[in-house]
């Protein structure tokens, strides 16, 4: 699990592109939120308040996703990038609280015409938080090369068994 979530068999690391991922439903949060509350496109808002709820969910589940991709690259992460590695950790953990609390609190007015000034606020800070992350991320995960493997037993190649022909 850990290779994977180093990315040692994709060939490349995919913490960063975790990170974007989120950045991208973290402004998908923030825009529905703001379409509600400016009432664009429609006089119902209900439909962007649900749609801002769901979004903030994918977004808390895709950060806990990052937040297992920054253990395990903090693992491996040599002693010079050791504190930017825990940077990126810290604010994976940061941006998962934040957009579960901001899931939390919409899921208690999911009716309302828009959603309340708290997950709006908590969608913004959590926002710029996965920026940051993301781009920390991107310059401390995206060159990383990675060596053979090791501990991956060859495998062998065997003759096909022939049966005996009946005589």
């Amino acid at each position: 699990m850990k290779e994977l979530l180093q990315g040692r068999r994709f060939g490349f690391a995919p913490r960063p592109a975790i990170g974007f991922i989120a950045v991208g439903l973290g402004v998908g949060v923030t825009l529905t939120d703001l379409m509600a509350w400016f009432a664009w496109g429609t006089r119902a808002t209900n439909g962007y308040v649900i749609a801002a709820y769901w979004l903030a969910i994918a977004t808390a589940v895709v950060c806990a996703i990052g937040v297992l991709a920054a253990i395990a690259e903090y693992v491996d992460t040599p002693d010079e990038e050791r504190s930017l590695a825990r940077l990126d950790l810290v604010a994976a953990i940061v941006a998962l609280i934040v957009y579960g609390g901001s899931a939390a609190i919409r899921a208690t007015s999911l009716s309302a015409a828009a959603a309340e000034p708290a997950p709006f606020l908590l969608a913004i800070a959590g926002l710029i938080v996965l920026l940051v992350d993301a781009a920390v991320a991107a310059n401390l995960y995206s060159e990383r090369g990675w060596e053979e493997l090791d501990d991956e037993p060859a495998r062998e190649r065997r003759a096909p068994r022939r049966r005996a022909a009946a005589r």
